[in-house]
């Protein structure tokens, strides 16, 4: 069978270990009973794995659609009488995500979404152009690392780093920020993103890491200080009295627990104060009161706006 990617194999490499001259790559794939199907017209070799299915599910990929529609030699690959394709380069549990999703739509929609789901999704939809599946896998990727980063949850922590990796690979930038910062608050002492973080990133993404992270301490630091000296940086004039009261309150609220695996989350902490107040904060004049709730949105704005550039994902 001719093929649009290189991964698509319609002549088997030499096996390992040869019992005839003509042994054929068909003999070594295990049959999988889930999506074997005894009126199936094509078979899809996979790491060792098979699955007899139908060609009219791979229509919905692009890819597939154009290969299938090009005329067949006549010494294709064969196994149990139909076409063998053989994806040396594919994961075979990126494949039963797909075929889950071909197959058991329901089951597919009903099931807990976990992030190697989402994963698998999207590198063959990507891959293969399969656009509603890819859509599907942006979805559920924007629900835990969203684009506006006051939306971000605790579901952005568990795989951040593998979500920066997968958004490099499959060219979603739009999940970066929120991903690198998720990763930044986290505390690796605490190994509550894993342990494994540094090896999972790239040496570029590495950098990025560790630069945007000491800018997000900058940044607090200024806040806590006064010295918002940043470009951009939001200014509110209070009194001195106020002054000095409101940092010791903000100090005190955006004090970390030692014990906690998370660090300062300043965004979310800063959005909070803007939407529910600021608990146990009495400043003297009501006029002060108002400017620095009108500093505490300011902080929020440039912050939101300061991330991307932090992580060096924005000029």
């Amino acid at each position: 069978m001719h093929s649009a990617d290189e991964d698509m194999q319609t002549s088997p490499p030499p096996a390992k270990r040869q019992r005839t001259s003509h042994c054929r790559k068909s003999e070594s794939l295990i049959e999988q009973s889930q999506f074997w199907f005894a009126d199936g017209d094509i078979v899809i070799g996979v790491e060792g794995q098979s699955w007899k299915i139908h060609r009219s599910k791979l229509m919905c990929s692009v890819i597939f659609a154009d290969m299938l529609e090009l005329p067949q030699p006549a010494n294709i690959e064969r196994m149990h009488g139909c076409p063998l394709v053989s994806l040396s380069h594919d994961s075979a549990n990126d494949w039963l995500v797909v075929l889950t999703w071909m197959y058991q739509r329901e089951k597919f929609n009903n099931q807990t979404v976990v992030f190697d789901t989402i994963a698998g999704a999207l590198r063959l939809s990507n891959k293969y152009d399969i656009p509603d599946l890819r859509q599907w896998s942006m979805r559920q990727l924007f629900l835990r690392w969203p684009q506006d980063l006051t939306k971000m949850t605790y579901a952005a922590f568990p795989h951040a780093a593998e979500a920066i990796c997968l958004a490099r690979e499959c060219n979603v930038p739009e999940i970066l920020p929120a991903s690198f910062y998720a990763l930044s608050i986290l505390r690796w002492s605490h190994l509550s993103e894993g342990g494994q973080s540094h090896l999972q990133l790239s040496p570029s993404d590495l950098r990025c890491f560790i630069v945007g992270r000491e800018h997000l301490q900058d940044h607090l630091y200024a806040i806590l200080t006064g010295t918002d000296e940043r470009p951009g940086g939001h200014t509110t004039a209070i009194c001195a009295g106020c002054e000095n009261a409101s940092r010791t309150w903000l100090s005190s609220s955006l004090k970390p627990d030692a014990s906690s695996p998370y660090g300062v989350w300043l965004l979310r902490n800063l959005h909070l104060f803007v939407a529910n107040g600021c608990p146990g904060l009495s400043l003297h004049h009501s006029r002060c009161d108002v400017n620095f709730r009108l500093r505490i949105s300011g902080f929020v704005q440039d912050l939101h706006e300061a991330i991307p550039r932090y992580f060096m994902l924005r000029a």
